[in-house]
């Protein structure tokens, strides 16, 4: 190819506010990863009532053989139940959310990460109802899933095979699936009293179930062993990786990234976001990432990119107590240098582009977070990828431009010997609207982009997709 191509919608959304024809008002939060085999993935937030944070969401890929020209079916991942009589048809489903996908060059495994929720508003919901009860118990050095029984406090926990323990420690009569057999996996959170289903654990309204699961949100992980045409059913890490202090922590959605050189070689690493209690979204945002030295069997936490973060006052904060809206960071896209160090660009508040830097693997970063004034940040999660190209090092990073999610770009930098970038060109890839996006290296010198865009009459968003080359990068407007 040259140039850029044109756009191929690979999710179409409905048009004048209904629903197209699979009965979807929306899709939202493009993931991307090209395999070892040449196949491209794109994931997406199936929304089937709106395009909000909340509601009936299925977590959706579709596949392409020939670098994003052409696009196989959609292939659901995981479809949690709809609650047949919720007392909030806005928001009446257990659902997922902000899926990343990643696989582990050795094992070929593909790994997609997302948020879960149940039957509620999702965040919103959160803060709008807290609640201090615990999501897990350890017990004996396990972890299990805590259940809440209308009118005690204590928990009640689902141990090995999804039975239901008493707060002392008893089995009951009642089993939870919480490894499903059946793709996509609806029946997850199906309770069982003997051989009778009488209830799902992740309904809180008018609900059959004498259980439910804590209205927080929790980390799942899905698999797939043969390039993404079959997926794994969901695992819970959450108790792995969130630890006690965090209200919200979810997943930056997009693409992780494997590290390709360094003492760590081959570890899976993940952006993620975290809150604390006390300001929540209004100051205590911060990223970081979790991350897997074993091929996705665990999973562990790094510290945050505002932990022990020096400002420019000569304040230090910490994610764990800040309260400042200036310096709280989301959702991020990650990349390693040949040298070893991690940069993480950071959605901000700040209207122009951050960068962390980390040299050890993701696990604490410096203390000083990079500004660079010649790049836009309007607030939105943003995409890059290391590359090489005629021996030199580069960072291609794509984020809307502006004004607000509008005119999306494709950004090139040279990466200088003190781990510095030097951006060199700036290229528009989509005028009107342009959010979330991620991107991949689909060739030596081709990249490809899914990215949210609607145009009249279309509901947002849509998810299109453009390929373009280093060519089309590099040379002036």
């Amino acid at each position: 190819m040259t140039g850029i191509t044109e756009g191929i919608t690979v999710f179409e959304s409905g048009i004048n506010e209904q629903k197209n024809a699979d009965g979807i008002k929306s899709y939202r939060i493009p993931a991307l990863l090209y395999t070892d085999k040449g196949t491209l993935i794109a994931g997406a937030d199936q929304r089937h009532d709106h395009h909000f944070d909340w509601g009936n969401i299925d977590m959706v890929v579709r596949r392409s053989a020939d670098r994003g020209r052409t696009w196989g079916p959609i292939i659901k991942v995981v479809d949690l139940k709809e609650n047949p009589d919720t007392e909030n048809e806005d928001f009446g489903a257990a659902y997922n959310i902000d899926m990343a996908l990643v696989q582990d060059p050795e094992t070929k495994r593909i790994f997609a990460l997302y948020d879960m929720y149940a039957e509620e508003r999702g965040l919103f919901g959160m803060l709008e109802h807290p609640q201090n009860a615990k999501q897990h118990t350890v017990i004996e050095g396990k972890n299990y899933l805590n259940l809440y029984k209308s009118g005690e406090a204590k928990p009640y926990t689902v141990r090995d095979g999804g039975t239901v323990y008493t707060p002392e420690g008893s089995a009951t009569r009642f089993r939870v699936i919480t490894e499903s057999e059946n793709p996509p996996y609806r029946d997850l959170g199906d309770i069982y009293e003997g051989d009778e289903r009488i209830g799902n654990v992740y309904f809180t309204t008018n609900s059959s179930s004498p259980f439910r699961i804590t209205n927080k949100v929790y980390l799942w992980v899905s698999y797939s062993d043969d390039d993404g045409q079959t997926w794994s059913s969901p695992r819970d890490i959450t108790p792995q990786v969130k630890a006690d202090w965090m209200n919200f922590y979810g997943i930056g959605p997009g693409t992780g990234i494997v590290l390709h050189t360094g003492p760590r070689k081959g570890r899976i690493v993940v952006p993620t976001y975290s809150t604390n209690h006390d300001t929540e979204l209004d100051g205590s945002q911060s990223a970081r990432v979790i991350y897997s030295d074993d091929h996705g069997e665990t999973w562990q936490s790094g510290e945050a990119v505002n932990d022990d973060r020096i400002l420019d006052d000569g304040t230090v904060i910490h994610s764990s107590t800040m309260a400042n809206r200036l310096a709280q960071n989301t959702e991020a896209t990650i990349v390693q240098l040949n040298s070893g160090v991690l940069k993480m660009f950071i959605r901000n508040l700040t209207g122009r582009l951050q960068v962390a830097t980390s040299h050890d693997a993701g696990q604490t970063w410096e203390n000083v977070v990079e500004s660079y004034d010649d790049v836009n940040d309007v607030y939105c999660q943003l995409s890059s990828v290391q590359t090489v190209q005629d021996g030199v090092e580069y960072i291609v990073l794509t984020n809307a431009n502006g004004p607000k999610r509008t005119n999306g770009y494709a950004r090139v930098a040279r990466v200088e010997a003190d781990n510095t970038l030097s951006w060199i060109n700036h290229k528009r890839i989509q005028e009107g609207k342009f959010a979330y996006n991620a991107l991949q290296q689909i060739g030596d010198d081709c990249f490809g982009v899914l990215y949210e865009h609607a145009a009249d009459p279309y509901n947002e968003y849509c998810l299109v997709f453009k390929a373009f080359d280093w060519e089309f990068l590099t040379t002036e407007a």
